[in-house]
This record gives structure tokens, C-alpha cells and sequence, in this order.
């Protein structure tokens, strides 16, 4: 299998928010690729401008951050014609390797409105490497930039940055010196596209972790009717746990429970709600074995919810007692 260490620049609308457009956010303009084979070699590169259809004049913040000219960009190929050559080129046994999510997400917003929708593999697997390198070296939590991280490393090079073919040249760089063997396992999971039906949830297991992605669903009753998402089971050997603290939610947006396993110890889930329009919505469910400091702060932050809680009733009954009294 091959790595496609893949980034991208985009353009935006140079006209700001009153001229926005609700089906295209962002336009691809370059493409830039290394392909790494499974001992992460070099093989080959890609690279390609893409003549804008959409925003033909470039954002002043595009300008400034890539050095891009609009004669540059007119000279491009179109996206249709780009896309065929670059999926060709990545060949048939590869995953996506980029720095954070967004690419593959604005790639994928682009494919579906130039009418190139649903190509690429579903569920699809990639490699976030911004977050591997924060799990070599940090915490798995501190997200830096690519510029931070290859300064980090001392990787040497006299490429700029901020154009797609040089970012991905050093995006390789970086994860070529890190220990990614270490952890290989960790794939992501990318959320463009959603779960339509039941049968096409998506469940992985990464050994200290479980990930749940759900159908979408159209109500909180149905999401905890539903006993793969409401039980609460051991990310080591899958039984279900002793609940010490059931679901509980900080605005509606994020749900988080507490239990305990006879043989593994503790274990904490998490469930973010993704609002797919006004109505409806997927989740994603991450059940994680943790030790007594992972536990305590489940009930930390229990207990900061019901204060904060407590205080806003306060507030407003005392409110209630002032207008009474006027």
C-alpha cells in the first residue's frame, strides 16, 4: 500500500460574507502530493494548479499567504480535468496522509460540487499526522503547525511554505522521521460523508479506544433507544461495564459517562452530537479505557455542569423576585 501525503490551497470569496456562496466555501487552486510506499520510500510527486470557476479573483489573505497570481491561476487546468489525473496518479492500493482534516474535507466538498460525488472509498480511513506527531511528542492533544512541527524535527529545506507541493514535501518529511510505526493503527476517520442506514455504521476498535459512528437520527430519545450508543462497554474486551455515571451533557453538544470493568478498570465514553441541518444530526461515540485520574475528572466535570446549573436557576429566580417586588 501506498501514502498519499497529500495538501491543498484554496481560494475563498474576495467579496466577503454578503456575496457568499452556501455550496462552496472554499475553491480548490493547487493540489500537491509525495507518494511514500510501505516503508515510506519516496516514489513519486504531484502538483497542479487548478484555474478557478468559482472565485476567479483571488482573496487578498490567498494572495498574501500562497504568493499566488491570478495570470498564475489562469493558466491552471480545470478541477474536473485535475481530479481524473490525481486519482490515476495515487493508483489503487493507498491511504490519504495530510496534516489535520480539513483537506480531505474541501476536497471532498469540491469533488461533490463539480459533480465528482461519493469517489472516493466510504468509510474512508486517512492518516492525520498532525495528530500522530502530537501523540510522539505532546500530549495527543496540542494540534501544532506544520511550519511548528518541522522546526521541531530540524528538518532542513529551502522550500516555502504555503504552497501545496512544498507542504506536502514536508508534511512526508516530518512523518518519515517520526516513529509512525508506533502508531499505525491510529487511522482516522473522515465524516464527509455520514452514515445513510443502520448497516452503514461505522465501529473500530484501536485497542485503549473504541470509535461509533452513527446513522443519521432525527431525535436525543432515539440516540439513547438505541443500545449501541447508550451502553457503556469495556474498549479492552467489549462487555458491558458497571455504570458509575450515566450520560450527562454540557449544552446538548457533548455527552459524557463514566464506568467501571471487573478486569480492565475504568472507562469513560464521550459522545459529540454533528448537526447535519436543523433537524437532524449523526454522532460519534469513543469509549477509552482511563485510570483514577481520568475518572475523577469525569466527575469534576459533572459536578462543575450541575454548579453552573445550579447558579444560571439562581440567577433567574432571583430576577423573578426583583420584577415581583417592582
Amino acid at each position: 500500500m501506498d501514502y498519499i501525503v497529500m495538501d491543498l490551497e484554496w481560494n475563498q470569496n474576495p467579496y466577503g460574507n454578503s456575496k457568499r456562496r452556501v455550496d462552496l466555501n472554499f475553491e480548490i487552486i493547487e493540489i500537491g502530493a509525495v507518494k511514500l510506499d510501505d516503508n515510506l520510500n519516496y516514489v513519486d510527486k504531484f502538483s497542479q494548479v487548478i484555474k478557478p470557476k468559482v472565485f476567479k479573483k483571488l482573496h487578498y489573505k490567498t494572495a498574501e499567504i500562497t504568493h499566488f497570481t491570478n495570470d498564475e491561476l489562469k493558466k491552471g487546468k480545470s478541477f474536473p480535468k485535475v481530479m481524473r489525473q490525481f486519482l490515476e496518479w495515487c493508483g489503487d492500493d493507498y491511504i490519504f496522509c495530510t496534516w489535520g482534516a480539513m483537506d480531505l474535507h474541501e476536497l471532498q466538498a469540491n469533488m461533490k460540487f463539480f459533480g465528482y460525488e461519493r469517489i472516493l472509498d466510504f468509510p474512508l480511513f486517512y492518516y492525520d499526522l498532525q495528530k500522530i506527531f502530537s501523540l510522539c511528542y505532546e500530549d495527543g492533544k496540542n494540534k501544532r503547525n506544520l511550519t511548528s512541527a518541522v522546526e521541531f524535527l530540524n528538518i532542513n529545506g529551502n522550500k516555502e511554505f504555503h504552497r501545496a507541493l512544498s507542504d506536502a514535501y514536508y508534511t512526508a518529511k516530518v512523518m518519515q522521521k517520526m516513529d509512525f510505526e508506533k502508531f499505525k493503527k491510529r487511522v482516522s476517520i473522515d465524516t464527509y460523508y455520514y452514515p445513510r442506514i443502520k448497516e452503514e455504521e461505522i465501529f473500530v476498535s484501536f485497542g485503549d479506544y473504541n470509535k461509533r459512528i452513527s446513522r443519521e437520527m432525527w431525535s436525543k430519545t432515539e440516540l439513547f433507544e438505541d443500545d449501541d450508543f447508550n451502553n457503556i462497554c469495556c474498549s479492552k474486551c467489549n462487555k458491558k461495564v458497571k455504570v458509575l455515571i450515566d450520560w450527562f451533557s454540557d449544552s446538548g453538544k457533548t455527552y459524557y459517562s463514566l464506568g467501571k470493568c471487573r478486569k480492565h478498570g475504568y472507562v469513560k465514553g464521550r459522545i459529540r452530537v454533528k448537526k447535519i441541518d436543523r433537524l437532524s444530526f449523526f454522532v460519534i461515540k469513543i469509549l477509552k479505557n482511563t485510570d483514577k485520574d481520568g475518572a475523577r475528572k469525569i466527575v469534576e466535570k459533572q459536578n462543575s455542569i450541575r454548579e453552573k446549573r445550579r447558579e444560571k436557576r439562581q440567577r433567574i429566580l432571583d430576577r423573578e423576585i426583583v420584577i415581583e417586588e417592582l
